[in-house]
């Protein structure tokens, strides 16, 4: 009766250190995935910002030149803002729904794929079982 005590705790111990080394896993993958979406994101950010600074210059050299020929500077930057104010009025006159829907959806997506892929990876350990039905480990200990 005591060796089947102490076997009950030593299992107990172990369930409970493969649990705790279970979770500490999915922490290190989930934190995995966020720093990467979290670089891939500051990637992209900088990326859109040297364009966006490379497309101010732009309009500032065709508002100038657009002045230029039509004889009066302020009629080129006219020009190049009208079509600027038109569509930022419309972006922020329109619900911002669809645009944070895709996001979240993209987001949702991006977690849902990552969990699949860490479940694929852990398939459950399995003792080999012997004629009886008993593990084989089992059947070594009541020998």
């Amino acid at each position: 009766m005591d060796q089947l005590g102490s076997r009950l705790k030593q299992i107990t111990s172990d369930l409970k250190d493969y649990l705790e080394t279970r979770i500490d896993l999915m922490v290190l993958n989930v934190s995995e995935q966020v720093t990467l979406w979290i670089g891939q994101s500051v990637q992209k950010l900088i990326g859109f910002t040297i364009i966006g600074v490379g497309l101010g210059f732009g309009m500032i050299a065709l508002a100038i030149y657009l002045g230029q020929l039509l004889g009066n500077p302020a009629i080129g930057y006219a020009v190049i803002a009208l079509p600027l104010l038109i569509i930022g009025l419309f972006f922020s006159t329109s619900k911002p729904q669809g645009i944070a829907k895709s996001i979240q959806n993209q987001f949702m997506t991006e977690i849902l794929k990552t969990l699949d892929e860490e479940k694929e990876k852990e398939m459950p350990l399995k003792l080999p079982e012997s004629k009886n039905g008993r593990h084989q480990e089992e059947n070594e200990q009541v020998s």
